[in-house]
């Protein structure tokens, strides 16, 4: 499988961001280490041949200062064979005495005449051998020192020339000195010192992409919290607390995103204390410019609901046993108004005020109030059954127009209805007896009939001069079809 460009930058931009520091802080000091070891390496090398060649030098002033003279006579025409022999034994004594001062790696030392003859070499095996033509034709027409590789080793080729006076080419050519440096022990040092170079580079990045793993895992193991305690938090779980790893600028967002759950569940306990038609109208005008507005008018169907004798039992229980006792039954309440899609609006001590909106909402409302008696019986038989104290509700309804909005000062405001169809449902509810449901007459018409009805005698409302016909749901009698 061939990866093209394309794969490579997408698998690198789905990578964590672990793996992507890892490989750019990695990768880029890996080339900054091996520039860095590669000038060394040069700049040792280019030290190292100058140090050579400065050997060379001076070995080569050397040898040619001390057989310049033997050579000369050497070229002698009226010298016998004793006399020649003698001269030859000077220059090989002479080449010897250098090739005994133990220079590091030097091989060997060999003097060849004008004629490509080898006279003088540290090895006698290669005396008086004869270089080819080629060979002997460009050697003797060097003007300056040559260096070639020869084999395993590095030759100095070096050619003698003497002056002579009166003369037009004062130059004479007297022969060749070559030093022999072994490659091996020639470049054993640089090669010491790339191997320490590679070592420690090689150390170094491995130091380094630990040191980067260690930083890396140390980042992104705040930015995992963050994003795991992100995912709690959509998933609807406030009690997530983000350990904070760092004082920089991760840990100070760990921080900000603890100080913000802890925000959110406040929030989240305030909503408790908040009806759902405030929240609703809170949502619906995020930018606060509706709340100094008056209220609206609606057709809104309004449920009171409350217990009764439930102060002469507060003289018999505790105050804890009290709240207790109470919240049972009010959330069975508020379960039942927000399943028939009714709102809580408020609990005003032991007594529940719900609003009911959109089509048939009558119907709703004495759907919820009938779901109320019926679920409250059945949870007083099995309190009875386990001895514990029971309670029952009246509930009043009724439907009309009210004025919804906000009440209150600028510092605190509320959500609520008010008008005459909240007055007659509060009086309403206390007139009903435990376990009774009571509409007024002006409401029987906005119902669809499926719960049969007893007309109950006239009563005097305050704030109404003429008495109000009021009506039972009567929950326990057959549906009517």
């Amino acid at each position: 499988m061939r990866f093209r460009p394309r794969d490579i930058g997408r698998w690198f931009g789905s990578a964590p961001i672990r793996i992507k520091l890892i490989f750019t802080i990695g990768l880029l000091f890996f080339v900054l280490v091996s520039i860095l070891s590669f000038v060394v390496i040069r700049q040792g090398q280019a030290v190292l041949n100058q140090r050579l060649e400065e050997t060379c030098t001076m070995v080569m002033r050397h040898v040619s200062k001390g057989i310049k003279d033997d050579l000369l006579l050497y070229y002698r025409t009226d010298l016998d064979a004793n006399s020649r022999s003698l001269q030859l034994g000077h220059i090989r004594e002479s080449i010897l005495s250098v090739y005994n001062e133990n220079i590091a790696g030097l091989a060997y030392v060999g003097v060849m005449d004008r004629a490509g003859i080898i006279i003088a070499h540290t090895n006698t095996e290669r005396l008086y051998r004869k270089l080819a033509p080629a060979d002997s034709a460009w050697l003797l027409t060097l003007e300056a020192t040559m260096v070639r590789e020869r084999g395993v080793n590095i030759e100095y080729i070096h050619p003698m020339y003497t002056r002579r006076e009166n003369a037009e080419d004062r130059r004479v050519f007297l022969g060749i000195a070559v030093l022999g440096f072994s490659k091996k022990t020639v470049m054993e040092p640089i090669n010491q010192i790339t191997r320490a170079i590679l070592t420690a580079t090689a150390f170094i990045i491995f130091l380094s992409i630990v040191i980067i793993f260690y930083i890396a895992r140390r980042m992104t193991a705040q930015i995992e919290l963050l994003g795991h305690g992100l995912r709690q938090v959509s998933s609807g779980d406030l009690g997530v607390q983000i350990q904070v790893l760092s004082q920089d600028e991760l840990g100070r967002l760990a921080m900000e995103f603890n100080a913000m759950i802890v925000q959110l569940r406040e929030k989240l306990q305030m909503q408790k204390f908040v009806s759902k038609l405030t929240l609703q109208m809170i949502r619906s005008d995020s930018t606060g410019t509706k709340l100094a507005g008056s209220g609206r008018k609606h057709e809104i169907t309004v449920l009171f609901s409350d217990i009764r004798s439930f102060s002469a039992m507060t003289e018999r229980l505790g105050a804890e046993e009290i709240v207790k006792l109470i919240n049972i039954y009010l959330d069975l309440q508020a379960r039942i108004i927000e399943e028939n899609n009714g709102i809580v609006d408020k609990f005003m001590g032991d007594q529940v005020m719900a609003l009911f909106l959109g089509n048939r909402q009558a119907d709703t409302a004495i759907h919820a109030a009938v779901e109320i008696q019926r679920s409250i019986r059945e949870m007083n038989k099995r309190r009875r059954l386990n001895h514990e104290v029971t309670l029952q509700v009246g509930c009043g309804l009724h439907i009309g127009e009210a004025v919804l909005g906000h009440m209150g000062s600028q510092n605190r405001l509320d959500y609520t209805v008010i008008g005459e169809v909240v007055n007659l449902a509060a009086r309403l509810c206390t007139l009903a007896k435990p376990g009774q449901i009571i509409v007024p007459g002006e409401m029987i018409s906005s119902l669809s009939g499926e719960y049969p009805t007893i007309h109950l005698s006239a009563v005097q409302v305050k704030g109404r001069t003429q008495p109000v016909e009021i009506f039972e749901v009567d929950y326990d009698r057959s549906m009517i079809l």
